[in-house]
């Protein structure tokens, strides 16, 4: 088949479909729902492709209803029968220039799975979007795929729902056209009645009754007598030789004759006759008497009621017949089954037929259905259902019915008509996409979703009852060296298993779920009616978990411990919004792993002050870098003879309602939360122009500047172009540039460091080694750095003379520093004492109170 012929053809079977341009149907939009919510992006679509454009037939995230074909994504889908990606429209030839790419809404991201009909042809796309650059996962794809999947379910089983409606429009109309001839079967009957008839063998006169020749056409004879002959000459061939031989036989055999056969009329109309006759031995002689009864709308009803079976045993729906038997106890009894219901159930018209249709019915059919269908039908009311029913060899099936009750002429129900579909893929399919959108599809727990739904639930409860109940939020302990180490398959088979193991840990009434990655969620409603009892209780739970991570998991061959953290937070009718609910359970988780990991902590109000106060620290933080609230303020750094020789900046905070702020108040936050690498990067900038300043003057140029690096600023991977940049843009001298780094920065991907550090090197930075002496640097790894200086912490240099530990570790530090050939400075000298007793041993690099405080350079 060549392309135009396959497309023409595809647009026939889409039009078909009748699906285009058509209002919004729930289905579709639940399933465009959890593909967006499955793959974690704003936008989903069910796109259809006609010969121009592209329709929407659901949509998430996007207010469109078509589009021009030579503008759909789709149109690139349906090409293939494989996912069609598109990680990043923008840099895409083929969408660089698309207008939904460049224009509203400005996509990015596109991952569509085609819809393929059962007969092979593509006739649009499942696709969720976003408007920046991403990719989709295999598991998410195959999910992708399988809503792909269910959307042709969908359409084809509309198509056939509208095929169904045509048949049961037919099945109306038949069944009126039966009972139209039926009552004209009764009317005939009442009206004609029967004819009576003989002939004496002697004379072969024929003496019939006024029905007799009103069956014939004929107008009576005046003595009722005519001749066989006459009558012969109406019946045609070859009726009238059977009726020949059945009368002969009757006279020889003298046996009754029942004979069906055609008769011509005098207005040449064919009328079908059953003649009835026997011999009559009389004294006047032998004679046949009979009887003739107008037949013909039997025979037509006949053929109507053959061609209604016809019909009904070749359509694919079910259709049953009962009577109209007392709906309780055994029911009404099935008159009628055609060939549709042997193929579903197994069960033969013979196996059925006088039976209840309860035989169907089993464990998992619904009671309180079935008692709302008879309560319908004792209304004389007709009814719709979906129900399980099973087959003859127990198997099971859904079916979607139409039960419909049938009046006789008195207006008395005297059957029920059932036509019933099966829908057994419909509802797996429904299964499976509520499987996908509401349980996580690798521990088969409630997913996220589905636990805020049951958290809004418990939260109404116990505002009805006043009750109270718990919400353990657990984060597995080290979670993420397994994946490093051992890989994500072995990370995802403990996940598995302790699903299972929390499972086992709570009553089946309890929700256990996962929220995603490592962290898990158990639910406990209904608990007590006070906190203490409810707290109680919820700490034997945490008991039981805690015990149950004793025992070592089995990784597909490989023991494994692991322990939890878990924070627990109850709720009662005080608690009204369900995510400060989890916000709680899970700062208690926080305070869990603080305290040590593998342990457990309460949720305590303190805790959310605490947290609110960072959080307004970080908002306000994030304000001052853009408002320019930062200033740099300058420490001298001395010689042994207190001739200046540096300064090293120290960042301050002019806070707009509390002054002056100390690193020491923000820097560990700006670390955590990143806002380090701004930071830092202004600090750069700020210190290299003041370094080009001090250049300018002849009693400066020889000064150098120290600026601390953060590891989350050291770590950037354009960190040292953005050194550079600052040099350049500066025109600072990087000889007189120093980076001073912590132990932490250093042992780091060491590889990555030491290159690092050699490539600014070669441009005439030098870096020291800040707070020498805290960490856990070895030795043999402190000799591979390319370091030019090491700086005593302040820690030692304090207690350096009351403290012989303190003296000592600071002998030993100038005597690494002789040997390593590296310049030792001691910070935090304050007294002339402190220095003499850093000379006294080598040491003649000095920063402190004693010559100086940090400050502002005008």
């Amino acid at each position: 088949m060549d392309i135009q012929q396959h497309e023409r053809r595809r647009l026939e079977f889409l039009l078909s479909l009748d699906v285009l341009d058509t209002d919004p149907e729930e289905a579709f939009d639940r399933i465009a729902e959890s593909a967006a919510s499955l793959c974690n992006t704003p936008i989903a679509a069910i796109t259809l492709l006609d010969e121009r454009r592209q329709w929407f037939k659901s949509s998430v995230g996007l207010a469109l209803k078509q589009t021009e074909r030579s503008s759909a994504f789709c149109n690139h889908t349906i090409r293939g029968t494989q996912p069609f990606i598109v990680t990043n429209a923008a840099d895409d030839p083929l969408f660089a220039d698309n207008p939904l790419v460049t224009g509203s809404p400005g996509l990015r991201f596109y991952a569509g799975c085609p819809l393929i009909s059962s007969n092979g042809y593509a006739l649009g796309a499942l696709a969720v979007m976003d408007t920046v650059p991403r990719t989709l996962d295999d598991i998410r794809i195959r999910m992708l795929r399988m809503l792909a999947d269910q959307i042709m379910v969908l359409l084809e089983l509309r198509q056939r729902n509208r095929e169904l409606e045509r048949t049961a429009a037919e099945l109306r109309w038949m069944n009126q056209e039966v009972r139209q001839f039926a009552d004209h079967l009764k009317q005939a009957q009442r009206i004609a009645g029967i004819g009576s008839w003989e002939v004496r063998l002697g004379t072969g006169r024929l003496h019939g009754t006024e029905e007799f020749y009103a069956i014939l056409g004929l107008r009576a004879q005046a003595d009722g007598i005519a001749s066989t002959k006459a009558l012969m000459a109406r019946v045609p061939e070859p009726d009238r030789r059977r009726l020949l031989r059945r009368l002969h036989a009757l006279v020889r055999d003298e046996k009754p004759m029942q004979l069906e056969h055609r008769i011509i009329t005098e207005h040449g109309d064919t009328t079908y006759v059953m003649q009835r006759a026997e011999l009559r031995h009389e004294k006047s002689g032998a004679t046949i008497a009979g009887t003739m009864q107008d037949i013909t709308q039997h025979r037509l009803s006949q053929e109507k009621l053959t061609l209604f079976h016809t019909c009904m045993s070749r359509v694919n729906e079910v259709v049953m017949i009962t009577d109209a038997s007392p709906l309780e106890e055994p029911g009404p009894r099935v008159v009628f089954v055609n060939d549709a219901f042997e193929r579903l159930t197994g069960y033969t018209a013979h196996d059925i037929l006088g039976r209840s249709p309860r035989l169907l019915q089993g464990p998992e059919t619904s009671r309180a259905e079935l008692d709302r269908i008879r309560a319908a039908l004792r209304q004389g009311e007709p009814v719709y259902s979906e129900v399980i029913n099973y087959g003859k060899h127990g198997q099971q099936y859904w079916l979607a019915l139409t039960i419909t009750p049938i009046t006789d002429d008195s207006g008395r129900v005297s059957h029920f008509v059932s036509i019933q579909r099966d829908i057994t893929r419909s509802k797996i399919a429904e299964q499976q996409i509520e499987q996908l959108a509401f349980y996580d599809p690798l521990t088969r727990l409630p997913n996220r979703r589905l636990l805020l739904d049951r958290l809004r639930l418990a939260l109404n409860a116990v505002r009805r009852s006043g009750r109270i109940g718990a919400l353990l939020f657990i984060d597995l302990d080290n979670f993420k060296s397994l994946n490093d180490t051992l890989g994500h398959d072995k990370g995802d088979r403990l996940l598995e298993a302790v699903a299972r193991r929390l499972e086992g840990c709570v009553r089946k009434s309890n929700t256990v779920a996962r929220l995603g990655g490592d962290e898990f969620v158990i639910m406990i409603e209904d608990i007590a009616g006070d906190a203490v009892t409810a707290g109680a209780h919820a700490e034997l739970v945490v008991r039981k978990i805690l015990a149950g991570f004793t025992r070592r998991f089995e990784l597909n061959g490989i023991e494994y411990h692991c322990t939890p953290s878990v924070g627990v937070a109850l709720f009662d009718r005080h608690i009204v919004d369900v995510d400060d609910l989890l916000k709680q359970a899970d700062l208690a988780m926080y305070h869990a792993k603080a305290m040590g990991r593998n342990t457990a902590c309460f949720f305590d109000p303190d805790m959310q002050s605490a947290i609110n106060a960072r959080v307004a620290l970080e908002r306000e933080l994030r304000a001052a870098l853009h408002q320019h609230q930062f200033e740099l303020h300058y420490q001298p750094q001395v010689e042994g003879t207190g001739r200046i020789v540096g300064y090293e900046a120290l960042i301050r905070w002019r806070h707009p309602r509390q002054g002056l702020v100390f690193p020491q108040a923000f820097i560990p936050l700006a670390e955590e939360t990143g806002l380090i690498r701004g930071i830092g990067r202004w600090v750069l900038q700020i210190a290299c122009r003041q370094l080009a300043s001090w250049s300018a003057r002849p009693d400066h140029a020889h000064l150098t500047m120290s600026v601390n690096v953060s590891a989350g600023q050291f770590g950037h991977p354009e960190f040292m172009q953005q050194v550079l940049a600052a040099i350049a843009s500066s025109g600072a001298d990087p000889r007189l540039l120093k980076l001073e780094l912590t132990e932490s920065v250093l042992v780091k991907n060491s590889d990555d460091t030491i290159a690092k550090m050699e490539g600014l090197r070669e441009h005439g930075i030098r870096f020291a080694l800040d707070d020498f002496g805290t960490g856990y640097s070895s030795l043999s790894y402190l000799k591979r750095l390319p370091l030019h200086q090491i700086k005593i912490d302040q820690s030692f240099v304090r207690d350096v003379l009351v403290d012989p530990n303190d003296a000592a570790i600071v002998r030993t530090i100038l005597a690494l520093g002789r040997i390593l050939g590296l310049d030792v400075i001691a910070e935090g000298v304050e007294v002339e004492a402190q220095r003499d007793f850093l000379a006294r041993h080598g040491c003649h690099g000095y920063q402190g109170y004693l010559f100086g405080q940090a400050h502002q350079v005008a």
